[in-house]
């Protein structure tokens, strides 16, 4: 019996890492190990799949750049593009797993499986979790059930979409959910359930940018000002998500300097900043009015990824705003 192709990509992380004890489960370097490495620490991998193993990168996730991401996007789209590969599997370190899920969920356009996993403890610890979630996420990325879904993350046996999920604990190998959106699936000895019927977000008709615009992040609290808002301008922003209080509610002392924004070439998007549920439209100023979009349940690190996307491959405020709405459609 033929077994089923996979490509394996590894970039570093948590699941590659090692400490000074098997003890040690939190002071440890990430990315110290090679993909075949993790994958030698799992032998049913290769009884059951041919796996093709590349490493384009080998870093720690908190130093992982949008440049990176293209060298990454590059390594799917060999495997994408690869007639025998089935599905593909993605390890990353944690911090920015979400955000590179999400960057891949809304740039890579194919119907094979993509799943990104990683590890809340390192490989040389007694209770390392990595082994297992490789394991899983295979399991996934060859299941014909997966096709039509996107990204997806598979972490502690829930698969998630690459679009919703989060990390919500710093250590806990329980640390990845999807609020409001909830778990595609589960996985359990290699047999994957799914909670419901295929579908994913549009992508967006990918071109490799030349360079990255610049979007920056600016978190609303108590006695704000727009002393950061001045500085990303100052640095060059072409667009700035204000991760705003509440139903991302603007202070009044400022609102008139970001509603001069767009007129002045940078794009402002509104969220909620540490908060989940979807904000409406129009509940602070007549945003349509002033050119500023609203990204409804979208967290800002991910509304960043969008407004990244969407302005470096031309697309204007009014296009990303349709963006982001069918993207919220699509669920």
């Amino acid at each position: 019996m033929t077994k089923p192709t996979l490509a394996l990509i590894g970039t570093g992380g948590t699941i590659a890492g090692a400490a000074s004890a098997a003890s040690v489960s939190t002071d440890y370097k990430p990315a110290s190990l090679s993909l075949g490495a993790v994958v030698d620490t799992v032998p049913e991998l290769r009884q059951r799949y041919d796996v093709v193993v590349s490493q384009p990168m080998q870093l720690a996730s908190y130093d992982v750049r949008p440049a990176h991401w293209l060298d990454l996007h590059a390594a799917v789209m060999q495997a994408v593009n690869n007639p025998n590969v089935m599905g593909i599997v993605v390890t990353h370190g944690t911090d920015t797993l979400e955000e590179t899920a999400t960057f891949l969920h809304l740039s890579v356009d194919s119907d094979k499986p993509i799943v990104v996993v990683g590890a809340m403890r390192p490989a040389t610890a007694y209770s390392a979790d990595g082994p297992a979630n490789l394991l899983d996420a295979c399991s996934v990325a060859a299941c014909p059930g997966a096709r039509g879904r996107g990204t997806l993350v598979v972490m502690n046996g829930r698969i998630h979409s690459g679009l919703w999920v989060g990390k919500r604990h710093v250590s806990s190998v329980e640390a990845f959910d999807s609020p409001l959106a909830g778990a595609l699936g589960e996985v359990a000895d290699q047999a994957v359930q799914w909670f419901r019927a295929a579908g994913r977000a549009p992508t967006v008709a990918w071109q490799t940018p030349t360079a990255w615009p610049r979007v920056d992040i600016a978190v609303a609290y108590a006695g704000v000002d727009e002393t950061a808002m001045h500085a990303f301008v100052a640095a060059g922003a072409q667009g700035i998500v204000h991760a705003g209080l509440g139903n991302a509610n603007t202070p009044t002392a400022y609102r008139a300097f970001i509603q001069s924004l767009p007129a002045q070439g940078v794009l402002v998007a509104r969220c909620a900043r540490f908060i989940t549920g979807s904000v409406t439209r129009a509940s602070v100023y007549a945003d349509a009015q002033h050119g500023i979009l609203t990204a409804g349940p979208l967290p800002p690190h991910k509304v960043r990824i969008v407004m990244l996307l969407g302005l470096a491959h031309g697309m204007d405020g009014p296009a990303i705003q349709a963006w982001i709405d069918q993207i919220l459609l699509a669920g």
